[in-house]
């Protein structure tokens, strides 16, 4: 029957959160301070008396109401004596422990439950036979025909869940994801759990931006030229969002800080997916000669982490014509978003021309051609190098990109090197 349980999908009742390694030690605190948090994802008030908990370990325990009115000391405004939990609202099953007169290690009621918190309890003395990190559970009723789990108990080779840490609980990370490694996660508030209320992760946003992932098109260009941008912005949270800004600055004074007339542009957000990120592109006309310390700052009130949501990046207009230009010099084609191909800009002193561009080893041999007398209708370019010959990855070391470019009789070339690391 448990079995069969486990494959019915779209429960309305949710584990939503465990806390199994409670903090302070289990011989000092035992395991009074364990919970399990669930959630009604329906619109119908549910009787949680027909429901059953299972760790795997012992008989499965029956869900009760917490019938000890001394809890009421320390949160007067929560339910208890009820098994109903009401349309969309949260319950947390509590060890029966948890208001004992033995206060030996500390840590007493260390928990905030939000007003109107459902507070229920098992009908023995813990949550099976005590919460361990290495334990699966398993909600269920028969009677409602509906279940949900933490811990995969239906795949016994992932090894879920491990240890998160003392006093910090594992929280799911959206209702509507079924129970895979991939959809919990430790908690990230920093009292270590959220019982009652919205998991931490369910909000979390964390967007970033790095000087790796600004690119400047081309890296250095002349004076009277526009200068393409594209910024990538990361996301490193657990929800999608597209509810920021990019705000990008000239810093004209050089001195770090970021006035309201040094801005240039302000950028509206594209949809960023978990763990994912976007390409925000801007065209800046016209930047006067010189080195520009380039701002770009991400606005986003959901935000949590700050500390990566701001970075500089210079570029320099020249007063006359480079050929030839790398960047980075040092890069890394390991796909870790960071530095992973060669950027290769050439410009030309005039169009019509042939243009041979080749990079080659320090032995001297030629070990990807890229333009082989090319007809050129354009003054300047951008390519990429993505650190592979024949799709194969080149040895790491030093190499060298040439140039040669006839025209009207007359034969420009120039030469830069670069390194491939990993």
């Amino acid at each position: 029957m448990l079995v069969l349980l486990l494959l019915i999908a779209d429960s309305p009742i949710i584990i939503t959160e465990v806390m199994s390694n409670v903090l302070g030690s289990e011989a000092s605190c035992g395991d009074r301070n364990e919970y399990v948090e669930i959630y009604n994802n329906s619109p119908d008030t549910i009787d949680l008396a027909d429901f059953f908990i299972y760790d795997f370990d012992v008989l499965a325990d029956e869900i009760c109401s917490w019938d000890n009115d001394s809890i009421l000391l320390q949160y007067p405004a929560v339910r208890i004596h009820s098994t109903l939990v009401c349309p969309f609202s949260y319950a947390v099953i509590l060890d029966r422990e948890y208001t004992k007169d033995d206060t030996t290690g500390g840590n007493v009621q260390p928990y905030e439950f939000p007003d109107s918190t459902l507070i229920l309890t098992t009908d023995d003395t813990t949550i099976g036979d005590g919460l361990a990190n290495s334990d699966p559970l398993l909600l269920y009723s028969i009677v409602h025909a509906c279940s949900s789990s933490f811990g995969t108990p239906h795949d016994s080779l992932d090894g879920f869940p491990w240890d998160p840490g003392d006093g910090i609980s594992w929280e799911r990370i959206a209702l509507e994801l079924p129970d895979s490694i991939s959809s919990w996660h430790t908690c990230i508030d920093s009292s270590g759990g959220t019982p009652g209320r919205e998991n931490s992760t369910m909000t979390a946003c964390d967007l970033a931006v790095h000087e790796q992932s600004v690119i400047f098109i081309p890296a250095q260009l002349n004076s009277g030229e526009n200068l393409s941008m594209e910024i990538y912005i990361a996301n490193y949270g657990f929800v999608e969002t597209n509810n920021y800004t990019v705000e990008i600055f000239d810093d004209a004074d050089n001195d770090s800080i970021l006035v309201l007339d040094e801005c240039i542009a302000v950028l509206a957000g594209e949809t960023i997916l978990p763990f994912d990120s976007t390409r925000l592109s801007y065209i800046y006309e016209h930047p006067v000669q010189g080195s520009h310390m380039m701002w770009f700052r991400v606005v986003c009130v959901e935000d949590n982490h700050l500390d990566n949501n701001t970075v500089c990046k210079e570029f320099k207009v020249l007063g006359e014509v480079g050929e030839l230009a790398l960047m980075p010099r040092v890069f890394s084609p390991n796909n870790d978003g960071i530095d992973d191909v060669l950027q290769i800009d050439y410009r030309l002193p005039d169009t019509g021309g042939y243009l041979t561009l080749a990079i080659f080893d320090t032995r001297g041999k030629i070990i990807d051609m890229i333009y082989r007398r090319e007809l050129m209708v354009t003054a300047s370019g951008t390519i990429f190098w993505d650190g592979r010959i024949d799709n194969q990855p080149a040895q790491t070391g030093m190499y060298i990109v040439y140039l040669e470019y006839e025209y009207h009789n007359r034969c420009s070339r120039a030469k830069k090197t670069t390194v491939l690391t990993r």
